[in-house]
């Protein structure tokens, strides 16, 4: 079979994948490969099905086929993911942003109410949430923090790709001297959440390949990054500042009682859109 055409192309995917991926996944699979890697939009595929693909295109499916194959998430294997209208690279160091999350960046955009915010992104990973807030929100200042070196190499090309303006800086969360004299209006994070023992119940491409730094946290101290950012908001937040938390649904009500224990005010727990509870917000109150 003739794969160096966009038909022949499609036609080596579907016959690779047929028996390991369902039919719609092996779609979804197929259009994000066109699109992502071949450069062609798909809706126009079907009317330029004899256009040649150039050999180095042709072995990078190959190549992406074989990581399939063997388990690999498609955006790992593509190099790329696509978040609240921005195209991200992707690698082992970081998480794959999730559609929750680009629901967390749409609720703060859509709250809002300070012309020229000031935010700070904790844990940015890929720089997701803190570039798509840049994006959105006009002339926010947003500041994006990781621990490790690698995520933040991948935040900042992230940033050139989609040519916005973040600071990104290496802090512990836990140690977070480095943040000394900042002040914030908004305060987000998307914290390590999943305890040790849930990851029984996960799928094993997550496992193999995600970060477990980004992921996982103690079952003996389950809130401790939720914590560590808590503390740090108080210090950093500006008056009446809100923090915004992605959360595991089953620790709602604890990070609830949290942030209300330390003094935060307007304490809310959201549903993400399948109805689960997925994200917190709170006010500083003034001091």
């Amino acid at each position: 079979m003739e794969r160096n055409t966009l038909s022949g192309i499609l036609n080596h995917l579907s016959n690779q994948l047929a028996g390991s991926f369902n039919p719609n996944e092996i779609q979804t699979i197929k259009k994000y490969i066109v699109e992502a890697v071949l450069n062609v939009p798909y809706h126009q595929v079907f009317l330029n099905t004899h256009q040649k693909v150039n050999s180095e295109k042709v072995s990078e499916v190959e190549q992406i086929i074989a990581e399939l194959l063997a388990g690999k998430p498609l955006q790992y294997a593509v190099g790329l993911a696509y978040f609240s209208d921005l195209a991200l690279r992707v690698t082992l160091s970081v998480l794959i942003p999730r559609p929750e999350t680009e629901e967390l960046v749409s609720l703060i955009v859509k709250e809002n109410k300070v012309n020229s915010p000031t935010i700070l992104d904790v844990g940015t990973g890929s720089g997701c949430i803190a570039l798509a807030l840049a994006k959105h929100i006009a002339d926010a200042k947003v500041t994006g923090v990781d621990i490790s070196n690698d995520a933040l190499s991948v935040a900042k090309e992230n940033a050139a790709i989609n040519k916005l303006s973040v600071n990104f800086l290496q802090v512990d969360i836990l140690q977070p001297a480095a943040l000394d004299g900042y002040t914030f209006d908004i305060v987000v994070s998307n914290p390590p959440y999943v305890r040790d023992s849930e990851m029984k119940f996960m799928n094993r491409n997550v496992l193999d390949y995600e970060p477990y730094i980004a992921l996982f946290v103690p079952d003996s101290d389950p809130l401790r990054f939720f914590r560590a950012i808590a503390l740090l908001s108080i210090r950093c937040l500006s008056p009446y500042g809100w923090l915004w938390f992605e959360i595991n649904e089953a620790l709602g009500s604890d990070i609830v009682k949290l942030l209300k224990s330390f003094g935060f005010g307007n304490v809310l727990l959201i549903n993400d859109f399948r109805g689960k509870p997925r994200f917190v917000k709170a006010q500083k109150s003034k001091p």
